[in-house]
């Protein structure tokens, strides 16, 4: 492709990468008036470049759409024990429940053990070597 070519699409691209989105619109208004005031033969030379950036962009949206499924998996994270379902963004691990409300995990236990935290607020799990799991929310001696 020719370098003044080379050279205007670059700068259209820097322009609609910096651009807001009002903007827009008259960058590609001024990019297509451009576009077609060239000849054919011009227009075959750039569109090989043109096609090469449009799949580059469907690769990065299907990317992209991966990406979010993933996470959306991840959203949706339950585990079943003993037949009951539990959502594992409520629950996590004595050790995380301390870090995240600044506490000793000697005392978040011993509220376990004492009952300051309900018995349906914690959650052992065979099949992880009886690991033990609590409802992340704010419990308070009675």
């Amino acid at each position: 492709m020719r370098e003044d070519f080379q050279a205007y699409i670059d700068q259209y691209t820097a322009r609609m990468k910096a651009a807001d989105h009002e903007g827009i619109p008259a960058i590609r208004k001024e990019f297509a008036d451009w576009y077609y005031a060239l000849s054919e033969t011009e227009r075959e030379e750039i569109r090989p470049f043109w096609k090469a950036i449009k799949d580059r962009a469907r690769q990065t949206v299907a990317e992209i759409k991966d990406a979010l499924n993933e996470l959306q998996q991840l959203q949706d994270v339950r585990i079943v024990v003993e037949g009951a379902e539990y959502d594992l963004h409520e629950w996590i691990t004595i050790s995380e429940y301390s870090r995240i409300h600044n506490l000793k995990v000697s005392r978040v236990q011993n509220w376990i053990s004492r009952g300051v935290v309900p018995r349906n607020k914690v959650l052992a799990i065979p099949q992880l070597n009886n690991v033990k799991l609590i409802k992340n929310e704010i419990y308070t001696k009675v």
